[in-house]
């Protein structure tokens, strides 16, 4: 078992280059999605069909003295073109006692911008009506209780961050792991695997060494990549560390087993180059790996979604850090995973026997 292990080690540090590969474009993919969230405050696009430009300014001067709001004025013909092109989600038109709202698709932070207006617009109503009542007397809001606003938006922002690291270091992942199967595949084809199966080593050692070497791979890799993002991001992560782990482990472990199963399904180097990128992309898109699930309102998709180890992994994880969940809570996620693992080991396992047969 151990000579395997070693041997496969000492031809990877010969050929490092795929994981090097992978881990660096982890590193980048991760920085340039999480950097295109852009900051903690919310940008919306103001315009008006009535006020003059002056009067747009005031309104959101005043607008914008919630720090967690960036209101920015703008000419109606040109938001309504950068909706139509997709530049931004939504916008705001304001008039004088009244506000509405134009909505190209729809956007996570529409119901936030949505109630702070509301609210804004409530007071200066109430306002208005007061002074009505005593003109000769000076009217202001006084804020009876202050909240912090930025800390919903901060956390939002957290978690953001928080999936996509995720969903980009486990979707690489499966490709460094899969990709090295190449070689196992390779031994198949070329008798090694046959010369290893009739020597002195048993045939349990050497599936264990194989799988043992991947595993490894596949547990350094996404450790060192989620410890380098981690501080990348200043993204704190406490709490709750043995349950992570066994998400994590049971994750690496499905993608081991489904990796040999792909191995033995496959006909030929080239087919199997094929197959992997497949379905490592599909598995990452319906499961949720680039964009969030909740977007997502076709039962099929949804449905499919739940299939998909790379979904419970990284749905497992931020639920554990949202919701404060213990070991107990997340046996659903982590018992999937190994429930895909003992799936896609047996049938592959079974299958390559036969074909060594």
């Amino acid at each position: 078992m151990w000579t395997v292990y070693q041997m496969q080690w000492k031809r990877l540090i010969k050929n490092p280059l795929f994981v090097l590969l992978f881990s660096g474009l982890t590193l980048l993919m991760v920085n340039v999605i999480a950097g295109s969230q852009g900051s903690d405050t919310i940008p919306v696009r103001v315009y008006s069909e009535t006020f003059t430009g002056e009067q747009l300014a005031d309104r959101v001067e005043e607008l914008n003295h919630n720090a967690s709001f960036d209101f920015i004025p703008a000419e109606a013909d040109k938001v309504r073109k950068d909706i139509r092109m997709d530049n931004y989600s939504f916008a705001l038109e304001l008039n004088d006692d009244a506000y509405q709202y134009l909505v190209g698709r729809e956007s996570s932070q529409l119901p936030i911008v949505k109630q702070y207006v509301n609210q804004f617009y409530r007071e200066k109503k109430i306002i208005n009506e007061v002074k009505k009542l005593h003109p000769e007397r000076e009217v202001k809001l006084k804020e009876a209780i202050s909240f912090d606003v930025s800390s919903l938006s901060t956390f939002g922002s957290g978690i953001t961050n928080i999936s996509v690291m995720l969903g980009m270091t486990f979707y690489f992942s499966i490709y460094s792991i899969m990709f090295l199967m190449i070689k196992l595949f390779e031994e198949k084809t070329y008798g090694t695997w046959n010369r290893l199966i009739f020597s002195p080593v048993s045939k349990t050692r050497i599936y264990i060494g194989h799988l043992l070497f991947y595993f490894s791979i596949g547990v350094i890799q996404i450790f060192t990549l989620l410890i380098i993002l981690s501080q990348m991001l200043s993204i704190k992560i406490s709490g709750h560390y043995l349950t992570l782990l066994l998400i994590i482990l049971a994750f690496i472990l499905s993608i081991v087993s489904l990796g040999i199963l792909l191995t033995a399904l496959a006909k030929s180097i080239s087919a199997l180059q094929v197959v992997i990128p497949i379905v490592a992309t599909s598995m990452a898109m319906i499961g949720g790996a680039f964009w969030p699930l909740q977007l997502v309102d076709n039962p099929i998709l949804l449905f499919a979604a739940e299939l998909m180890p790379i979904k419970h992994a990284v749905y497992g994880i931020v639920e554990t850090l949202i919701y404060n969940k213990s070991l107990l809570n997340s046996l659903e996620p982590i018992g999937y995973l190994l429930l895909c693992s003992v799936l896609f080991m047996g049938i592959g396992i079974n299958l390559m026997e036969r074909a060594t047969e």
